[in-house]
C-alpha cells in the first residue's frame, strides 16, 4: 500500500477523562525548594481502539486512551510523597469510505500507531504537567512528547 493511499484518521476530540493528585507535603519556599528536589517517577500506558459503528454510512473511529501516573518522593523525608494519575481520551474518525477491513492491518503496525499517538500524547502531556505545577511539583522535566 502506497504512503497516499493509507487512511489517515483526523483527531476530532480530546478530553481528559480523570486527574486527581495528592501533595500533603509542606509549602516551602523557592529557596527551599531548590535545596530539596523531589524525585519523580512516571509511568503510562497507551492503548489504541478501532470503533466500527452500526449506523450505515458513519465512518470508524480509533480511540486512543492514555494512562500517566506519577510519584514524587522527598529523598530526605520517606514520609512527603505525592502522587498523581491522569486520564485521557482522544478520538480520531475516518471517512466513510473506509473500511474495516483496510484499517485492521495497519494497527499493527508500530509506525501507523506512533503516528496517532503522537498527536494525543503532547495534549495529555500539557495538561498532566500543568496539573502537577498547581499542586506544587516542578515539573518541567517531564517529556511533551514521545521518545
Amino acid at each position: 500500500m502506497s504512503e497516499l493511499s493509507v487512511p489517515r484518521p483526523v483527531l476530532r476530540t480530546f478530553r481528559v477523562l480523570a486527574f486527581s493528585g495528592q501533595n500533603k507535603g509542606d509549602a516551602a519556599g523557592m529557596q527551599m525548594q531548590m535545596q530539596m528536589q523531589m524525585q519523580m517517577n512516571l509511568q503510562q500506558e497507551i492503548d489504541l481502539a478501532l470503533a466500527v459503528p452500526i449506523v450505515a454510512g458513519a465512518g470508524l473511529m480509533l480511540g486512543v486512551m492514555i494512562k500517566l501516573q506519577a510519584t514524587a518522593a522527598n529523598p530526605q523525608d520517606v514520609t512527603d510523597v505525592a502522587t498523581f494519575s491522569g486520564e485521557y481520551e482522544a478520538k480520531f474518525f475516518y471517512s466513510s469510505e473506509v473500511s474495516e477491513k483496510s484499517v485492521a492491518p495497519l494497527l499493527e503496525d508500530n509506525d501507523y500507531q506512533y503516528v496517532l499517538v503522537a498527536q494525543a500524547y503532547p495534549l495529555a502531556m500539557t495538561h498532566f504537567r500543568r496539573e502537577l505545577q498547581a499542586m506544587g511539583l516542578d515539573a518541567r522535566e517531564l517529556p511533551l512528547g514521545l521518545a
